[in-house]
This record gives C-alpha cells, sequence and structure tokens, in this order.
C-alpha cells in the first residue's frame, strides 16, 4: 500500500512519453486508459482525496509512458491501504456548509500552469470537490491564488444558492 495518493515531489512531463515505436509498442498492452477511467469515476463517486492526482496522470491519457503507468498503479495502492476511508454523515456531525482551498504555482511542467484545488463539506461528509489546471497561466503566487479564491467563492454561492432553494 501507498500513503499517499501520489509519491511526494512527482512530476510527470511529456518528456515521459513514449516516442519511439518499441517503447510505444510496450504500453498498447497496458490498460492506462481503463485504470483511469476506473479511477475518474471512484474520485467522482466517493474518494475526493484522489482528485489531484488523477487530474495529473488524466493528462496523459493519449500517450502514456511507463513513469505514468507507475503513477496510476501508485494510485490504486493508495486506495488499497485506505479502502477503509469513506464519506460519512453522522448524527453527531455538526450542520453547515465548510470550503477549503488551496493552489500550487506552475505545477505543471509542460504548461507552467497552476492547480486549483477546493473541497467542501457538510457536517462529516464530502458535499463539492474539485481540483483542476487553471485555465490561465499566472506570472505569481499572489496571482495564483486570487484565481483560486475567485473559483472557490464561485462554488460557495452556488451551494448557498442550492442550500436557500431548500429551505
Amino acid at each position: 500500500s501507498a500513503s499517499t495518493p501520489l509519491p511526494i515531489n512527482l512530476r510527470l512531463s511529456q518528456p515521459d512519453c513514449p516516442t519511439s515505436g518499441t517503447k510505444g509498442e510496450d504500453m498498447k498492452s497496458v490498460p492506462y486508459a481503463l485504470a483511469v477511467g476506473s479511477l475518474m469515476y471512484t474520485m467522482v463517486t466517493t474518494r475526493p482525496d484522489i482528485s489531484h492526482a488523477v487530474g495529473v496522470v488524466n493528462r496523459f491519457m493519449h500517450n502514456p509512458g511507463r513513469s505514468h503507468w507507475n503513477a496510476v498503479k501508485h494510485v490504486f495502492r493508495y486506495l488499497a491501504g485506505t479502502i477503509d476511508h469513506d464519506i460519512l454523515f453522522g448524527p453527531n456531525s455538526t450542520l453547515g456548509v465548510v470550503g477549503y482551498t488551496d493552489s500550487d504555482f506552475a505545477g505543471c511542467v509542460d504548461s507552467w500552469k497552476s492547480t486549483t484545488g477546493y473541497y467542501f463539506k457538510f457536517g462529516n461528509g464530502a458535499i463539492s470537490w474539485k481540483s483542476k489546471l487553471q485555465e490561465c497561466t499566472t506570472t505569481s503566487t499572489t496571482e495564483v491564488e486570487y484565481v483560486v479564491a475567485s473559483d472557490t467563492a464561485k462554488e460557495a454561492l452556488w451551494l448557498g444558492r442550492l442550500a436557500h432553494t431548500f429551505r
């Protein structure tokens, strides 16, 4: 098993993709797309903790290399080691929506784009989460934080309007 969804300081990039015929043929027998699709389903339905890892391995769906496949296997090892993790709404949970947000600066080594990430929970259970490359290339960590704060505020407003309609 693994203790984190991806190894610490792992940087996957386009140069890791196979260019020669031999390496490309070797990867054709690997069920990369099927594995990443399974991880995406798991992420969307029950495991927000693998969102960032799935986003990273999904970037190389068109031409994965051996290091990309090793990263996918690492995510599966993490899931196997944390099989008892779940989303639970219990009677002791305090009601109220709480949100968390984070970002990185130029986390994608190919495009130098940053990653936006947020997580909202109601009581003890996750209700909304996102990990995605930002659409723009930022020039400072401050600018990255403004972009992620804007995305998170939009989601918070949407959740507030949704909660208001069910009152």
